[in-house]
């Protein structure tokens, strides 16, 4: 993966170096995802921009503090502190919560792990699951990202979405192959999006990993804008060439369905 080095800002007094220490301090703890779960202190440095002497004390501060932990091999991760505190900000989110009863029911119908997921920049991120029984699955959790344009769940979104705003998501993605499946190419995705703006539902075809399937569909709000994603995900052959489209997306959709009646009753907006 391309690595993008965050630009640090100059020092400047008073105030504002008060704001900047706390805007550094994030800005390690956004560096930490799936594809970056630890990092040593020199690829801190290095993707941050900040000199190794600076990058040492805001690290050693938190882990003091808790929000960072060092690994075995020298490296550091998300604390407890860290994982509490987004927990804390999902679990007040109103939507996950009353989409648990759906998501469950869609779980028990068709036995397939379910997630939600809501659009952040150019990544869904999982802020719910229930899982199925298959030992053989990709190993997400609440909290996890994916790139949208190449997650079922984030193409359910960007489908929806106004056309510029779709396009510019797009245009700031990566777009890099992550299997051979993966569709890169800006105007076959947006081929894509018009297909799944058609039909209603999105499917993922191994393009996040070999033999993982998914088939998606939107959350609306009060005002029809896509703001959330349902999914299951399929980590087995078919069962029939048209499984897809004949039972999984059918009760994909009406579970989204159901959960946008409630959205529209919250004042959630993406």
């Amino acid at each position: 993966m391309r690595q993008r080095k965050i630009a640090s800002d100059h020092s400047t007094p008073g105030r504002a170096a008060g704001i900047q220490s706390v805007r550094r301090a994030l800005m390690i703890l956004e560096l930490f995802n799936d594809r970056r779960p630890a990092l040593s202190m020199s690829e801190i440095a290095e993707l941050t921009g900040l000199n190794r002497a600076t990058c040492y004390r805001f690290c050693q501060t938190l882990l003091t503090l808790g929000y960072l932990e060092e690994v075995d091999d020298r490296k550091l991760r998300p604390g407890l502190k860290a994982l509490s505190l987004a927990h804390s900000a999902l679990r007040s989110r109103e939507l996950p919560e009353l989409a648990m009863p759906y998501l469950r029911e869609l779980r028990t119908q068709i036995n397939e792990t379910v997630n939600l997921a809501l659009l952040d920049g150019n990544e869904v991120v999982y802020v719910a699951r229930v899982v199925s029984d298959h030992l053989v699955s990709l190993r997400l959790y609440v909290g996890s990202r994916l790139p949208a344009y190449a997650s079922s769940l984030g193409r359910a979104i960007l489908a929806f979405l106004p056309d510029d705003e779709a396009d510019a998501l797009i245009a700031t993605s990566d777009l890099e192959r992550i299997t051979e499946k993966t569709i890169i190419e800006p105007r076959r995705l947006k081929a894509e999006l018009l297909r799944i703006r058609g039909r209603g539902f999105a499917v993922n075809d191994q393009e996040i990993a070999m033999g993982l399937r998914g088939v998606a569909a939107p959350v609306f709000s009060y005002s029809q804008r896509p703001i959330a994603a349902v999914n299951v995900s399929i980590p087995r052959p078919l069962k029939t060439p048209t499984e897809i489209e004949d039972v999984l997306a059918p009760a994909v959709v009406e579970t989204a369905n159901s959960i946008s009646a409630l959205a529209s009753q919250l004042t959630i907006e993406s």
